[in-house]
Order: C-alpha cells, then structure tokens, then sequence
C-alpha cells in the first residue's frame, strides 16, 4: 500500500509515490544495493487462523484444517497479491525551484484470484447440482517481473502550487496471466454421470521448451534455466514505457493537500505463449473391481487404476500453444491526501489509495499521525482500512545520523502475529543526504530601518498628544 510512507515527506522514497513531493535536502542519494526494499502479501478474504485450528478431543495436541471456517471466511471474489519492489540505486539533485531523481528498480508482483463457488463445490460436493451445471466460476492469474529506470522532475510553481512527472523505461523480464478461465461441472438427475468443463486461455512469456505431439497437442513444458541469464533478466526483448503525475498543494500555513497517479502505461511482451484450452471430460470414476484381490490373475494396483485416470483427465484438458505479442497494462494507483499542521512538531493526515487493473477497484484509506521530535528523527503512527480488514496499525520510523538516514515503514505491524493479518508489507533502506541544514533568512536592513523609523513616529505622535 505504501500509505504510512506517502506522508513521510522528509524519506526520499516518498517522491515514488508523488513525483510532485520535493526532498528537504539540495542531494540525496539512496545506499548502493540498499536504497529500498519493498515487501507485500495481501488477501481480501481468509486469514490464516481461519484455516488452521486448534484440535479438539484426540487432536486436541494437533493443528487442524478447519475447512467450514475457511469456506466462511472467503469473499464472492477472492485475491491474493505478492510483491517484491527492489531499488537499487536512487539519486535526487535540486536546482533552485527544480528537483530531479532517477530511480532503477526491479519489481514482482504475482496475483492468484478465484471463485468462492470453487471452494463450495470442493467442500460440499455436487449433492445439490443434480440435474443442472454448477459454475465454479474462474481462476485468475497473473505474474509480472521487469525492470525500471525512472526519470523525474518537479517545480515549484507557485509559492503554494508543486507539480510533478515521471517519465518509466520499462524492461519486461517475464510475464503469464488468465486472460480467460471458466470452470463447470454437470451432474445427471441419476447421478451416474459427472462431466467437467474446463475453457482457459492463458498467456506467457519467459523462455520455455515446449513438446507438442502430431496433433499439435502439448507434451511437455520445461523452463530453460540456461536462459536466465544477463540478457534475459534485462528484459530487452519485452519493452514498454509509463508515467506518473503528482500535485501538491499548500492551501495555507497548516493544511497541504496532495494528488498523484502512478504507472499510467504497460509492457509489450514478445516471444511469447499462448495456451489455450476447450475441453470436456466425462467422469465415470474408476474400475476398482480387480484391485481388491491380490491372488486374482488380473489383479490390479490401486496406483495403476488412478494413473490411468489422471491420464485420461489429462489427455482431454491438455493445452495448445499459439506464439505471438501482446500488451499488458501495469495496475494504475491513485493517491489522494492532506495533512494538518497541529504544531510545528506535529501533524495528523489522511491518505486514499485506488488501486485499478484488470477491471477491478480496490480502494484503501489511512489515517496517520506523523511527528518529527528532533530535526534528524521522525516517526509515524498511521490506522488502515484494506482488504475489508479494519485492524491495520502501520508504523513508521526515520532516523539521520550525519548523511546517512535509515528509514523503515510498515502499514500494518501487527502483522507480526500472522493469525489475524490481511496485510503485510515491510519497507526499509538507507539514503545519503546532502545539504540539509535550513537556510537562514538573511535580515532585510531597508525592513528594520522602516520598523524604527515607524516606531519614532508612533513614539513622537503618542508625546505630542500627551503635551
């Protein structure tokens, strides 16, 4: 989410977030290999604590899988998100009314989504499907690492007025997402029959071996690791370009108010897969009849019964590949906030996030508290709403000893204990900074001169009348 960072202005890092937002140093520079690290797992439905339980009676000294609580617990639309967010190498130079950075990052941000309905089938069985289809809905996926140079500037406008952009060189390194998935089983009135009905269509690239028999039916599939080398982690083949905008506004003495759209743009991604599937497998089980008997001449293995199964599963669900490109837009983010000045130690703010892709709008709000004691330490205390999760305490701490400033930022610590969290996100790193020290106004001569003329004239006006 990165919501408790956004208002910690006096972190270089919050300029990722708002390219408008201007470092109080004339130069920064993020440590080599430990500028940022940004970890995050999200989910909007189940918590681990939902899943595993306590057991009970002869269990009682186990851990169970609690699969009613689970099923409970799951959202119509269920997601899960991991991301990695590595910048390796930050710089920030000011010039007067200008500020510019260049940022070179990598990033992973792996998504799994599906159906309760899934879940609901598995769990109760297809009792009550009989006669009709029941839809388990579909299965989403989506995978994306590339790389990022980021080149930004931002002017004071106005006294009051900041505007920001950032202009993204952007590296695919290897992407695979669900462009269409739909899963169904039909069950007969008599039950005897029981057909499922599988429709995907997935899209990847990354280097791939890939076996089809005569057919054009897929074998196998292998990475090639030999691939993974320098070339491919550049991602030269898999180009594309984004951009950020930000604002910020100073409406008076105590309150700023700040805007910021983020990753407007995609990645083209070529030497590519597509792997599509429409399918339909008749279930009649399996022939268990000559496995009960191990003298039968005809005596069956109970592994080789089911490993004609899968097979046959297999055969009708197999994929087929069609190479060629296609677009992938990178998920847009839209920050809004303000802060409050309640003293000059102290100010209390508000923070919205949306995060939009792939056709789906996933909001959050924060509340924060942000406190500098002393000029070189700073901390944040900041409350979350996300992932229809209401307990997210975020915490915040900034530390300058000299040019080095150590900074780390979570938006929900009592993540530490996993049992109950939605969310989990961790960002630290270490900067160099230069140029820090606050100007001091020079005394303007011709103002004072003009202050003592003024109060011998009041003085002189106040004797007169008095004689």
């Amino acid at each position: 989410m990165n919501n408790t960072l956004y208002l910690m202005q006096n972190v270089p890092q919050s300029n990722q977030l708002n390219p408008a937002i201007q470092p109080e140093c004339k130069v920064f520079l993020g440590f080599p290999g430990l500028s940022s690290i940004y970890v995050n797992y999200a989910n909007n439905g189940f918590t681990y604590s939902d899943i595993i339980k306590d057991g009970t009676g002869l269990q009682k000294d186990s851990l169970v899988v609690d699969i009613n609580s689970f099923h409970d617990a799951l959202q119509s639309t269920n997601t899960i998100v991991n991301q990695l967010d590595y910048t390796f190498f930050s710089l920030g130079i000011r010039a007067k009314k200008m500020f510019f950075t260049l940022d070179v990052s990598s990033k992973i941000d792996n998504r799994l989504g599906f159906d309760k309905g899934l879940v609901s089938f598995l769990k109760n069985g297809n009792a009550g499907y009989m006669g009709r289809t029941a839809n388990l809905g579909a299965i989403g996926l989506d995978g994306t690492a590339y790389n990022e140079v980021a080149l930004g500037v931002s002017k004071q406008v106005t006294e009051k007025l900041t505007v920001g952009v950032k202009a993204k060189m952007l590296f695919g390194v290897a992407n695979m997402h669900m462009d269409q998935s739909n899963l169904s089983v039909y069950t007969s009135e008599s039950g005897d029959l029981v057909q499922l009905r599988s429709k995907q269509l997935m899209k990847v690239s990354m280097p791939l071996d890939v076996t089809q028999d005569a057919d054009g039916y897929i074998d196998d599939v292998d990475v090639l690791d030999d691939d993974f080398d320098g070339t491919f982690f550049s991602g030269t083949n898999n180009k594309g370009f984004a951009f950020d905008l930000g604002a910020t506004y100073q409406f008076n003495d105590r309150t700023t108010f700040y805007a910021s759209i983020l990753d407007i743009g995609g990645i083209k991604w070529n030497d590519t897969y597509e792997l599509s599937q429409d399918a339909t497998f008749d279930w009649q089980g399996g022939d268990w009849s000559q496995s009960g008997n191990s003298n039968d001449p005809n005596y069956r293995e109970i592994e080789d019964v089911m490993e004609d199964l899968t097979d046959s599963i297999a055969d009708a669900f197999r994929f087929k590949d069609k190479a060629g490109s296609y677009s992938r837009a990178l998920p847009t983010k839209i920050y809004l906030g303000g802060s409050y000045k309640l003293n000059e130690r102290v100010n209390v703010g508000a923070v919205s996030r949306t995060e939009i892709f792939n056709g789906k709008v996933r909001p959050s709000l924060s509340l924060s508290a942000n406190t500098r004691v002393i000029r070189n330490f700073s901390a944040s205390l900041s409350y979350s709403m996300v992932n229809n999760s209401y307990n997210n305490v975020g915490v915040g701490i900034a530390a300058k000893l000299g040019p080095f400033q150590i900074y780390a930022v979570s938006d929900n610590i009592l993540a530490m204990n996993p049992n109950t969290a939605k969310t989990a996100n961790l960002r630290f790193g270490m900067n160099m900074m230069f140029g820090c020290r606050k100007k001091t106004k020079k005394k303007d001569v011709c103002k004072i001169q003009e202050d003592l003329i003024l109060e011998y004239m009041q003085k002189e006006t106040k004797k007169e009348i008095e004689e």
